[in-house]
């Protein structure tokens, strides 16, 4: 204790809570001499560290604002954009309806042209056909009707001419 060095005859005569005070006393004195400086750092250490973390969410909660408002914005126009975006769907369906309706005319015109030239081939073949079919009738015919109606002298008249002609062609 630090009060010990009194003579006891005075320790006699004082309250027992004296001593524990000025113990107190002293023991507070020497510890706010030698902590002033450390706690008045820590506190100051601390006042800025709050004040600090206070100014960042400050700054996060004013961001937060921005982001909120600029979602909000957004959100806003959204409907708009929908509108917009439906609008340009429906615009862009019925330019490529109008593109696949082209495609099918023109082919459809293909077709048609194709299946008329198709249709003339076959036809001009079908004509040939037909008449060499008429030549070679006409021919038999012929063959049969002379073969029928031709006499011996018929057929020496015919060679005399066909000579007679031959002769001419070569003077």
């Amino acid at each position: 204790m630090i009060i010990s060095f009194l003579p006891t005859a005075h320790l006699a005569l004082m309250s027992p809570e004296i001593p524990r005070i000025v113990n107190f006393t002293i023991f507070a004195a020497v510890l706010y001499f030698l902590l002033r400086k450390p706690i008045a750092q820590f506190f100051r250490d601390r006042a800025e560290r709050i004040s600090r973390e206070l100014n960042k969410a400050q700054a996060e909660r004013e961001e937060a604002r921005a982001r909120l408002q600029q979602i909000e914005s957004r959100l806003s126009h959204l409907e708009d954009e929908i509108q917009e975006l439906r609008a340009r769907a429906a615009q862009e369906a019925e330019a490529e309806e109008a593109r696949i309706r082209a495609a099918a005319e023109r082919d459809a015109e293909k077709l048609r042209a194709m299946a008329r030239r198709q249709i003339e081939s076959s036809a001009n073949a079908a004509r040939i056909q037909l008449k060499a079919f008429v030549a070679a009738q006409v021919v038999e015919l012929a063959r049969s009707v002379i073969r029928r109606d031709m006499r011996d002298e018929d057929q020496h008249r015919l060679i005399e001419h066909f000579a007679e002609q031959i002769e001419e062609v070569r003077s």
